[in-house]
């Protein structure tokens, strides 16, 4: 179905071209909005950001082959309609001089449009224009480039589209990401700079010459020129898990030697995710069920992926507890948070990947900020209490979570909420807030297949939703309110289809029911009760 959209997108692009050069013959300038504006000069179409010249537009149209277009239904992005789709109009200027400057500057000026209108949706222009463009607006001072520049680098990154994630990699744009944003998508990115940095490194350490330090140190600077280096402790795990056991405590104490007084490099989560090979060195150790897992030095805590089940049998940390103020224990076999309490101190909290259903416990951690909750069991906020300080809480992943929990409004310096991955069915006005917070709006659930077949009845010109299920906000918006109609006039799809096959006007008009439609299920009505009696 997004092919379908991309084909109206073009074609009403063209069409809208056309007639907005009937009505503006000699105008050659547009203002999208106060930050971008567009500009016909000497036949080409420039984009002006703040009034400093940005780039060049490049061509417009792609050769759509209208007779295959059902070979292209799971099209998900412009990016993708560019590879699919024949690009002839990009290396064939003899078409493109067909074509007036005029028609191209005005059909530029309806996708920039329709870009900022769907809040700098990046699957609505090509790559190379919307993410250096919308990097340039956050630069300058656009607020909503700033909102969404990392959620739009984390939602493409994790598309699973091959030419969209290497171009993300290329030009460094991954360096933007939190580690937490980074860590959240990386298992879910194919990486072939790693395929190959990882072929390399087994070469090297298969040898039986003497360890070529400065070779080994020079493949990981060159995975480090496309990722922060904050981000190497995820990305080496990756790594590490391809590389002949034998040979993993040399790569660890190379790239310990060479690392450890970097600035910026998380030193002490590369020591908790590679403590077996440090188990001789003098560091105060963690231990659970007799096993060393990790370090207790600093304030920063790391024990992921240690096979624990009970926190209250971390071993190591007496005494200690109240001085921590972050801990991670996440990928563990987690089921509640029994001693959490004991952990009074925390700022962020991390339990990612476990098996979590409740929360009890947590109300005792009064200076928490950050809560993250990833892909665990929990179906509500219930035991979620006066935490006055918390300011963000990301809940993607939970399935079992069907509805905006209803306390979120309770936490007085709440400013994000993710729940992307949820299973977001029903949305009241007193928390759609929090649906259109981080984009969760591209992830909500509560629609079927008749909603989108009236939608696309009625909008076509609009997108609805990506083959991955990532819906667009115009739809989203639509949905909830065509809901809340239905309700309200008691009339369902079912209602709808017999109206339109007797009727040729509109059902909803400025998000109300028209006469006509009232006026049949008045009448519609009123047979019921004349069959019945």
């Amino acid at each position: 179905m997004i092919f379908v959209k991309i084909v109206f997108l073009t074609l009403i692009s063209f069409s809208i071209a056309l007639l907005l050069i009937a009505k503006n013959t000699q105008q050659k300038e547009k203002k999208i909005n106060k930050f971008i504006t567009l500009k016909l000069e000497n036949g080409r179409t420039n984009i002006y950001v703040k009034n400093q010249m940005f780039r060049q537009c490049m061509y417009l149209l792609l050769n759509i082959p209208v007779d295959n277009i059902r070979d292209y239904d799971e099209i998900d992005s412009i990016d993708e309609a560019a590879e699919y789709l024949d690009r002839s109009m990009e290396r064939d200027f003899g078409v493109r001089n067909k074509i007036k400057p005029e028609v191209e500057f005005w059909g530029h000026c309806s996708n920039i449009q329709a870009w900022v209108e769907n809040g700098y949706d990046t699957r609505i222009l090509h790559r190379n224009i919307a993410f250096p463009l919308l990097k340039e607006l956050v630069r300058v001072g656009d607020p909503q480039a700033r909102k969404v520049f990392k959620e739009e680098v984390a939602l493409r990154a994790s598309s699973g589209h091959s030419s969209v994630i290497n171009f993300l990699i290329q030009e460094r744009y991954l360096k933007v990401l939190s580690t937490d944003e980074f860590e959240s998508i990386f298992s879910t990115i194919n990486l072939p700079i790693l395929n190959e940095s990882v072929r390399r490194l087994n070469d090297l350490l298969n040898t039986d010459e003497l360890i070529q330090t400065p070779a080994i140190i020079s493949i990981i600077n060159q995975i480090l020129r496309y990722f922060h280096i904050k981000h190497f402790p995820i990305i080496f795990q990756k790594i590490k898990n391809s590389i002949k056991e034998q040979n993993k405590e040399t790569l660890v104490r190379e790239i310990y030697q060479h690392y450890k007084e970097r600035k910026n490099f998380p030193l002490i989560r590369f020591l908790n995710q590679n403590i077996e090979y440090f188990d001789e060195d003098p560091f105060d150790f963690i231990k659970y069920d007799g096993k060393i897992i990790g370090i207790a030095q600093d304030t920063e805590i790391h024990l992921i992926n240690q096979k624990i089940s009970n926190i209250e049998n971390i071993e190591g940390l007496e005494g200690k507890e109240s001085s921590i103020e972050i801990l991670d224990l996440s990928n563990n076999l987690l089921k509640n948070l029994s001693g959490i309490e004991n952990y009074d101190g925390l700022i962020c909290l991390k339990l990612n990947n476990n098996i979590i259903e409740n929360l009890t416990g947590l109300n005792a951690n009064q200076n928490l900020e950050h809560l993250f909750l990833r892909n665990n069991r929990i179906k509500d906020l219930t035991d979620l209490k006066d935490l006055q300080k918390l300011k963000s809480i990301d809940l993607s992943g939970n399935e079992y979570l069907t509805e905006i929990p209803d306390n979120l409004r309770t936490f007085p310096s709440l400013e994000k909420v993710k729940m992307w991955e949820c299973n977001i069915r029903d949305v009241n006005d007193d928390k759609i807030e929090f649906l259109w917070q981080n984009q969760n709006y591209r992830y909500f659930q509560g629609f079927n297949t008749a909603d989108i077949e009236f939608y696309e009845r009625t909008h076509k010109s609009n997108a609805k939703s990506d083959y991955d299920g990532k819906l667009y906000k115009d739809f989203v918006s639509w949905v909830i309110k065509l809901s809340d109609i239905m309700e309200e006039f008691n009339f369902n799809h079912n209602d709808v289809k017999k109206f339109e096959l007797v009727n040729n006007s509109n059902i909803i008009w400025s998000g109300r029911p028209t006469k006509t439609f009232l006026k049949w299920l008045k009448n519609k009505n009123q047979r019921k009760i004349t069959y019945y009696l």
